[in-house]
């Protein structure tokens, strides 16, 4: 991540263990710094572990064993047994907030305009009025080139404009950072690359971001750095130039010859 020596640490994860159940360990030791601008990208083969060690970023999933502190404020300790213990709910929401989420598939409210879907959270989370709600939400909504569909229902608009929705609902919450799990997988070709340019747009302003991905070409050109994921382990991480010419691993290898 970044190399300036008076950085803020976003989200910091120390030795972050996590199974299912009586099921095999997921993830196996990861420890990560997401630091103030940065965009990591997380790669790896299906059932790495990528979706599942960003999910225990923001308490989507709970952690088997290990630390996870947000914006220095501890989210997770793990004592000397190696059971994990949690802050209460109220204060996890409360470290949690600075930290905003776009999914795989766009979880948008079906039965709510753009514009509700906005200002659901800010209304309902934060207890801002619904017009200083709105205030926030319409200049997002042109940013991303939405602005003239904010009475649509999310059936009305392709999968890319729901996406991109998708983005705005989470910076209408104005985060520090923004996770993203595949949040292009599910879209058709032809549709990924207006989400893709409302990210690009977002990391020009140097928001914070975490993404899973599978689009190579964004990790390379976008990212400042690259996490590699197998078989619940980090097995590679650098900046991209170097992650991509020059990959020291077999395993890295093989995958990138696979994808590029």
């Amino acid at each position: 991540m970044a190399e300036e020596k008076n950085y803020e640490v976003i989200v910091k994860m120390k030795d972050i263990r996590k199974k299912f159940g009586d099921g095999p360990e997921i993830l196996k030791g990861i420890n990560m710094e997401l630091r103030k601008g940065d965009i990591v990208a997380i790669l790896g083969p299906s059932g790495s572990g990528k979706s599942t060690l960003l999910r225990c970023m923001n308490m989507l999933e709970t952690v088997t064993s290990g630390t996870v502190t947000i914006k220095g404020e501890t989210l997770v300790t793990t004592d000397e047994n190696g059971k994990a213990h949690y802050v209460s709910d109220k204060e996890a929401r409360r470290i949690l907030a600075p930290t905003g989420m776009v999914f795989q598939q766009f979880n948008l409210f079906p039965h709510m305009t753009v514009m509700e879907n906005l200002i659901e959270a800010p209304v309902h989370v934060k207890g801002m009025s619904k017009e200083d709600a709105i205030a926030v939400a319409e200049p997002i909504l042109k940013r991303i080139g939405l602005y003239d569909r904010k009475d649509y229902y999310p059936a009305w608009l392709s999968g890319g404009q729901q996406q991109r929705v998708a983005i705005a609902r989470a910076l209408c919450m104005s985060p520090d950072v923004l996770l993203f799990d595949e949040p292009t997988s599910a879209l058709d070709p032809e549709l990924t690359g207006e989400v893709l340019k409302t990210m690009r747009e977002l990391a020009a302003e140097h928001m914070t971001m975490a993404v899973v991905t599978h689009e190579m070409t964004f990790a390379r050109e976008v990212a400042t750095y690259v996490l590699f994921m197998a078989d619940g382990y980090v097995i590679e991480e650098g900046k991209p130039e170097e992650f991509f010419s020059n990959p020291k691993n077999e395993r890295t290898k093989a995958f990138l010859q696979n994808m590029l």
